[in-house]
């Protein structure tokens, strides 16, 4: 029981990080393509914010998780948010050099509604440049790392769930497949 649970906590946490991706790019890419680590800081923080949401769920399955599966998850937490905020300031600290931690933080459930919100948009027209190309590699890597641990649940779930998990790991490969080919198509 406390391996499906952590199954599909993971998978719902690589879910996240993958459905994020093209709406944060958008996002990132609105006015004028900034670079690679401007598209990757609002990737970051849009993951952010809906980590937030899976680490309350994490809290209410505590007792199936276990304490030092839901530690390392905030100790991952903390880690990428501090990673993240001081790439953040890097990218925009001359538009903003005042922007504190506790901004920050409200900022990522901003980039996380925005990220949804563009996310389906950004997957029939995504906004990848050239230099977003390690970013498509790691959505690819998330997708597999994605397939592999819906393997490790297929043994727990009935088929009635697993078509939900199938039906988002086709929309992420999809989404994966239409960036490739942008990127093909701006490398011409």
């Amino acid at each position: 029981m406390k391996q499906k649970e952590k199954l599909k906590f993971l998978f719902l946490t690589l879910g996240v990080l993958m459905i994020t991706q093209p709406g944060a790019i958008a996002f990132a890419n609105f006015d004028a393509p900034y670079g690679f680590y401007k598209d990757l800081a609002a990737w970051l923080s849009a993951y952010l914010g809906g980590v937030v949401i899976l680490g309350i769920y994490g809290l209410l399955k505590r007792r199936e998780l276990g304490f030092r599966f839901l530690s390392l998850y905030g100790l991952h937490y903390v880690v990428l948010f501090v990673l993240t905020y001081f790439l953040n300031l890097m990218v925009i600290g001359e538009i903003n050099p005042i922007i504190s931690i506790t901004d920050f933080f409200f900022l990522t459930f901003l980039s996380f509604q925005l990220s949804i919100m563009l996310s389906l948009p950004a997957i029939f027209s995504p906004p990848y440049y050239p230099y977003d190309t390690p970013l498509l590699v790691a959505q690819l890597g998330l997708w597999i790392a994605s397939f592999y641990i819906f393997l490790g649940l297929k043994k727990f779930e009935e088929e009635r769930i697993l078509t939900v998990y199938r039906i988002f790991l086709g929309l992420m490969l999809f989404s994966t497949f239409f960036g490739l080919l942008k990127v093909a198509e701006v490398f011409k």
